[in-house]
């Protein structure tokens, strides 16, 4: 006697097998994103403006700079 059959466990047979396999559709595509989608582009989308910004103060234009920075921590709060 195997271990599997002492301890209760039995194959099933194919027959078994066929009748509860089911059929399903595939899922449809969804319209609507996560939330872990979300908050995944807003992370990206800190990340653009952070870059922007060093880009904008290499460059001089230190206004840009700035509000590209303060655009960028606001967003971060909002992730949290």
């Amino acid at each position: 006697m195997k271990s599997n059959a002492s301890a209760g466990f039995k194959s099933k047979q194919a027959a078994d097998y066929k009748s509860t396999v089911t059929t399903t559709k595939p899922e449809e595509s969804k319209t609507e994103k996560t939330d872990e989608e979300k908050l995944k582009e807003m992370e990206e989308d800190v990340h653009r403006l952070l870059e922007d910004s060093a880009r904008c103060k290499v460059s001089g234009n230190l206004n840009d700079a700035l509000s590209k920075a303060k655009d960028a921590a606001s967003t971060e709060k909002k992730i949290r």
